[in-house]
């Protein structure tokens, strides 16, 4: 049951990143920031490995991600991900916040999990990092996610720590466009 439980915190806390659902709702972003989020608008595919404690063997993970356009300075994201017979699901907005002068990311997904990150843009890439991500039903894990759109590629990684047995697992998942 805890090997269950670590595969859809993992799959949830990949998905909170890889699908960088956005939180408060930007008021002016800069028009190239605009539309920097919006190059990403459609449907993506991911197919990656996970490397998990409670097994210690490979997984491979396939997920699909779907963004589309939610207002003037966001995106949509609905997405998920299959992982040893285990779907998870999740949905979100991700956009740039002009009081805040940055991109932010918030999704929530049906295992309850919730989650917002920070984005930093370099040129035309931006990089999403998520720290010590919690469950609303479980604590037992220690989640880092991080999410790198860069050429028209999405690249998503994450490390779980196990706090009871120390056990660490991690995937990285590439998505390309359709």
């Amino acid at each position: 049951m805890m090997f269950g439980k670590l595969k859809q915190l993992a799959i949830a806390s990949v998905l909170a990143i890889a699908t960088v659902t956005g939180g408060a709702a930007p008021t002016y972003a800069a028009k190239a920031d605009i539309e920097l989020l919006q190059s990403y608008i459609g449907d993506w595919r991911g197919r990656g490995n996970a490397k998990l404690a409670s097994t210690g063997e490979d997984e491979t993970v396939l997920c699909k991600m779907n963004f589309t356009k939610s207002s003037g300075s966001k995106i949509g994201l609905n997405g998920r991900c299959s992982l040893a017979g285990t779907t998870l699901s999740m949905r979100g907005t991700v956009g740039y916040v002009e009081a805040a002068k940055r991109f932010e990311a918030v999704m929530s997904s049906n295992t309850s999990f919730q989650g917002v990150a920070i984005g930093k843009r370099r040129g035309k890439n931006l990089t999403f990092k998520l720290n010590n991500v919690k469950s609303d039903s479980n604590d037992a894990f220690d989640i880092a996610v991080a999410l790198e759109l860069k050429g028209g590629t999405i690249n998503v990684r994450f490390d779980i720590l196990h706090k009871e047995s120390g056990g660490k697992s991690f995937a990285i998942i590439p998505f390309k466009k359709n």
